[in-house]
C-alpha cells in the first residue's frame, strides 16, 4: 500500500512545481528517492541469511514488495512524464493501489504471527516490519481520506471543484493540491 501512496504524493508533488521548472524535482529528488526505495529491500534479499526457514512466508512477500516497486517506479515515470495522464493509466494505477491494500493485509498477517522468525531471518524479519508499519500507516491515510472521495463520487464537486473555485476543500489546494484524486 506504501508503493500507491508514494507514487499518488509524487504526482501531487511534481505539480506544485511550475511545468517549466520540474527538472530539478523530477530527475534528482523525486526519481532517486524512488529509486532508493529498492535498495534496503535487495540488500535484505541478497543476505544470505534471508532464506533461511521461517514459519511465515516472509520471503515471498519480500519478493512481491520488491516487484511493486518496480511498478511503482514505472507509475512514477509516467506521472512525470504524462501531461494529462491518460485515464486508462489512472485505472490502471488504481487497480494497483487495490492490489497492494491485499498485500498490506496479508503481510500485517503474516508478519504479526512471524515473532519466532526473528531469530533465524533477523533482516528479514525486521525489514517486514518496517514494511508493515508503512502499510499500516497508509491504510490508515486511505480509510481517512475515503469519505471525501465517496463524497465527491457521490455529489460530483462537492469536496473539490476547480473550475468553479469553490467546494469543502478549496482553500488547502491553494498551498497544495488535493491528494485524493489523480
Amino acid at each position: 500500500m506504501w508503493q500507491y501512496v508514494w507514487a499518488h504524493l509524487v504526482y501531487h508533488l511534481v505539480r506544485l512545481f511550475p511545468r517549466t521548472n520540474r527538472f530539478k524535482i523530477t530527475l534528482v529528488v523525486v526519481m532517486v528517492l524512488t529509486v532508493c526505495l529498492l535498495v534496503p529491500q535487495f540488500w535484505v534479499l541478497l543476505e544470505g541469511h534471508s532464506i533461511r526457514w521461517c514459519s511465515q512466508p516472509l520471503f515471498p512477500l519480500l519478493i512481491t514488495s520488491i516487484i511493486f516497486t518496480f511498478f511503482l517506479i514505472g507509475f512514477v515515470f509516467l506521472f512525470l512524464t504524462m501531461m494529462p495522464v491518460p485515464r486508462e493509466v489512472k485505472v490502471a494505477f488504481h487497480i494497483f493501489g487495490f492490489v497492494t491494500f491485499l498485500t498490506a493485509l496479508i503481510q500485517v498477517g503474516y508478519t504479526s504471527k512471524a515473532e519466532e522468525c526473528n531469530s533465524s531471518t533477523e533482516a528479514l524479519y525486521k525489514l517486514s516490519v518496517v514494511l508493515t508499519v508503512l502499510g499500516m500507516v497508509t491504510l490508515v491515510y486511505i480509510v481517512v481520506l475515503l469519505p471525501f472521495w465517496i463524497a465527491n463520487h457521490v455529489k460530483l464537486n462537492c469536496v473539490l471543484n476547480t473550475a468553479e473555485r469553490k467546494g469543502l476543500c478549496y482553500e488547502p489546494v491553494r498551498c497544495c493540491s488535493c491528494l485524493w484524486h489523480i
